[in-house]
């Protein structure tokens, strides 16, 4: 608490030796002016993220077969944000990721196949 304080104490000297505790008010601390805040420059998209890009616009969004799905807010507020920075509509994404996944796990499809098999009519 006392450091506290006597950086005040050292605050409240620094203004007055630069005289804007001439102005009447030698309490008050003027008010802190800003300095002009440098954006960074935007990073060029890694390569992969490209490719990824490039994969997404080339996929043909084929079917017919229409299924109303639930997205959680944040995910809908991505997907909005990334066709507007990329032009990438909705159900393209999630078409492609869904085929994505389905290629990267076979065994999803094998297990689906075995089940149906199994299912007394």
């Amino acid at each position: 608490m006392n450091q506290i304080k006597s950086l005040a104490d050292e605050l409240r000297e620094t203004i007055k030796k630069d005289g804007h505790a001439e102005q009447g008010k030698p309490d008050e601390i003027p008010p802190v002016k800003k300095s002009a805040v440098s954006r960074p420059a935007k990073k060029p998209a890694d390569a992969s993220l490209e490719t990824l890009f490039e994969s997404i616009l080339a996929f043909e969004l084929a079917g017919r077969e229409k299924l109303l799905i639930r997205l959680d807010d944040r995910t809908v507020f991505l997907l909005k944000q990334l066709k507007i920075a990329k032009a990438i509509d909705m159900n393209k994404l999630i078409a492609y990721s869904l085929q994505h996944f389905l290629r990267q796990h076979p065994e999803l499809i094998q297990y689906i196949k075995e089940n149906i098999k199994t299912i007394e009519l």
